[in-house]
């Protein structure tokens, strides 16, 4: 069985998953759509990859805009990072409000991001974090939208001069500057 957790975004989800220990080999059990259909949460996932990313970068804050919108669900498998969801749903009623977790090798959790949400991590530690997704919608370079990771006075734990960011996430709008397409 998971541990599912209602987070303060609507629809985002901390998902504790089944962990079968033996003396040889911890067995993680990410996926069940039996349990996640319990809770509502999607079972249609078309894709799945892997990031491994170095310690001190920033990646975010990125979603895929409509019609080709997906849900995620992420995990950090190796290393440890600091994730954070934003809501950019404009009729949802946490619109604006974000939330931050802590994935690493050791809780073993994932998050469950909805549709209409931006998505971002922080690498902590001094290892590279290697960072396993499921989406509801194969990548879609058409549809790749983003807002700027330095939007809403999110807590991260650096000091944002000793960061590395993709030029790319640099340039998004701010989430005050940004109009969202969900």
């Amino acid at each position: 069985m998971f541990r599912v957790k209602a987070l303060e975004v609507e629809g985002c989800y901390l998902i504790t998953p089944t962990v079968f220990m033996e003396n040889t080999c911890d067995l993680i059990r990410v996926f069940n759509d039996t349990q996640f259909n319990i809770y509502g949460l999607s079972t249609d996932f078309k894709e799945e990859y892997y990031a491994i990313a170095r310690p001190g970068v920033v990646r975010g804050m990125h979603y895929q805009a409509p019609p080709e919108e997906q849900d995620k669900i992420i995990t950090c498998i190796a290393g440890e990072i600091q994730d954070v969801v934003i809501d950019l749903r404009k009729k949802s009623k946490t619109y604006g409000r974000y939330v931050v977790v802590e994935l690493n090798e050791f809780n073993r959790d994932l998050i469950y991001v909805p549709k209409g949400c931006a998505h971002g991590y922080y690498i902590k530690g001094n290892k590279d974090a290697l960072i396993f997704y499921k989406v509801t919608k194969p990548f879609n370079n058409d549809h790749r939208g983003g807002v700027n990771w330095d939007s809403l006075n999110i807590p991260w734990e650096f000091n944002k001069d000793e960061v590395t960011v993709e030029e790319w996430d640099n340039k998004l709008a701010k989430f005050e500057e940004f109009d969202s397409p969900f």
